[in-house]
């Protein structure tokens, strides 16, 4: 997907709200930006992340009908849901004081797809956060990094989308482990530090005691 004048407009306009409220920048922010607001977020939205997981599940039956392209797309979408709209969605209610202008910024910010321009803020939000190195994270079968994979994965649903790819059904398989491998070496770590737990269709709770 190209980058136009019109995305470049979007993101300074981005970075201007950033410069004026945090003249420092992203990681001033997320030094304010504590675990006990965050943390409310997620109790008092508890079912942000379901749509990720709906997405996962359409994924694998799409899968195991043998339409491994339109499984492709449905796991990259767990994906950006996951990175975007359950980890950043977040920090931008808790930076943002005015709850109408944190939903345009969110609402706007979220619609574009890929999240390429926002891995420096995911990097300080788990550096500050959950003592994590996110772009040292890497799953077991591979040595290369996840949101590298990701990255990849976006560039193939572009494919798929834009110009009709066709994808194997080895591609879906890994398509699966790259969705699920989010969830489970980034999204989960972060949850639990914040002593929250993840139940059926990914409803996010407290721990009970």
């Amino acid at each position: 997907m190209s980058y136009d004048p019109q995305d470049a407009a979007r993101d300074e306009m981005y970075d201007q709200i950033g410069r004026e409220l945090y003249p420092e920048h992203k990681a001033q922010a997320i030094g304010e930006f504590t675990a006990e607001r965050l943390r409310f977020f997620y109790v008092a939205n508890p079912e942000v992340m379901c749509p990720a997981v709906d997405a996962i599940q359409e994924g694998k039956r799409l899968t195991e009908n043998g339409y491994n392209s339109a499984a492709v797309v449905f796991f990259f979408t767990a994906v950006e849901i996951l990175l975007k709209a359950t980890l950043l969605m977040p920090v931008v209610h808790g930076l943002v004081h005015s709850e109408g202008l944190a939903n345009i910024i969110v609402k706007q910010s979220l619609d574009q797809s890929g999240f390429d321009r926002y891995a420096k803020l995911l990097e300080l939000l788990f550096s500050e956060l959950a003592g994590m190195d996110i772009r040292a994270i890497s799953r077991k079968e591979t040595s290369e990094k996840l949101l590298k994979e990701c990255t990849a994965l976006q560039k193939l649903r572009n494919q798929i989308i834009h110009q009709g790819a066709r994808c194997e059904p080895h591609q879906a398989d890994h398509a699966l482990a790259v969705s699920a491998a989010v969830y489970e070496l980034i999204v989960h770590p972060m949850l639990t530090k914040l002593g929250l737990h993840v139940f059926e269709r990914g409803e996010i709770q407290p721990f009970r005691g």
